[in-house]
């Protein structure tokens, strides 16, 4: 991990932002930068308010000045979801493309160390051979995998041309604490979501589709690991390499919710993936990476999370807000 930096977290009052900011500000001092469409300003009570932006990284100028005064630069802010994204085509290109070539530009300016950018599985598309490697050939479907595969050539050029280190970190479907079940949301807070209201958890065709899920305190491990020495012009995936079926994991919701029950439905989806897994070998040999968390035991924290912060959920003193969007 890196320590006595200057870093700035773009999107990081979300999901995955908000827990790597948290991490790093244990030993750096960290800036977060958000325009709060998706983000949440609570998920950000470990920084002092001097250190929020409420700003967007489609402004070249803000983002000027803020890249020009920290050391390494996490850029995780996106437009994503697969509805959003569909209902959006070209606001996804612009924020995506144009807000991380913002940030390049920028960094190729200044004394920036390392920028890591966050990536997706998505880049792969329907390859069906699994588990993915770093260097198999990608077949981005929708326009969120086709910006952040063109956002990663954008890197690559930009460290060639400029001397500019990078890291790509490619997220498998990570999950856990603050991660919300929105319009937009995530099959895990869904199907938590619609057990603890007391409906069944459906699940979309047969439940054989496979996933790498990933629990959020591993991706912020291995994340952190690749600002290292050893993540210097890399590019990882970040997973378990291990292929779960969504039944499994309805089950798995199922078993943590009391009387839970799911059902199949014939649904049609805008776009399917039958299977897909990380080959973690490179993390693990390059950073130490050992993804730790079991599903069930991850599961268990998760509904935990969104049990208490439901909407309706009673509070005290020991409970967290709900999030809100």
């Amino acid at each position: 991990m890196i320590r006595g930096k200057r870093v700035l977290v773009t999107g990081g009052a979300g999901f995955i932002g908000s827990h790597v900011a948290e991490r790093l500000a244990a030993e750096n001092a960290v800036t977060v930068l958000d325009d709060f469409s998706v983000g949440n300003p609570n998920y950000l009570e470990f920084l002092p308010p001097e250190r929020i932006v409420d700003g967007d990284v489609l402004d070249e100028e803000l983002i000027r000045s803020l890249v020009a005064d920290h050391d390494v630069v996490v850029h995780m802010a996106a437009m994503m979801g697969v509805r959003r994204t569909l209902e959006n085509p070209l606001e996804v290109l612009q924020v995506n493309i144009d807000g991380t070539r913002n940030i390049l530009r920028a960094a190729a300016e200044s004394d920036v160390e390392r920028v890591l950018f966050a990536s997706t599985s998505e880049v792969y598309g329907d390859v069906p051979d699994v588990p993915y490697h770093e260097d198999d050939p990608k077949a981005p479907e929708t326009n969120y995998a086709v910006a952040k595969y063109a956002s990663e050539r954008f890197v690559r050029a930009y460290a060639s041309k400029h001397d500019l280190d990078y890291t790509i970190v490619r997220y498998f479907n990570a999950y856990g604490p603050r991660q919300d079940c929105s319009a937009y949301g995530y099959v895990i807070p869904i199907f938590v979501d619609r057990a603890l209201a007391g409906d069944v958890i459906e699940i979309h065709g047969d439940g054989q589709q496979t996933r790498d899920f990933t629990y959020i305190d591993d991706a912020v491990d291995a994340t952190v690991a690749s600002l290292g020495p050893n993540g210097r012009n890399e590019t990882f995936n970040i997973g378990t390499g291990n292929e779960t079926k969504i039944r499994r994991l309805a089950i798995a919701v199922a078993d943590a919710i009391p009387d839970a029950d799911l059902t199949h439905v014939e649904h049609p989806r805008p776009y399917v993936i039958e299977r897909r897994c990380a080959d973690v070998s490179r993390a693990k040999s390059k950073l130490g990476y050992e993804p730790s968390t079991p599903l069930d035991e991850g599961i268990e924290k998760t509904v935990d999370y969104l049990e208490r912060n439901r909407p309706d959920a009673t509070t005290d003193d020991t409970t967290r807000q709900s999030p809100r969007r």
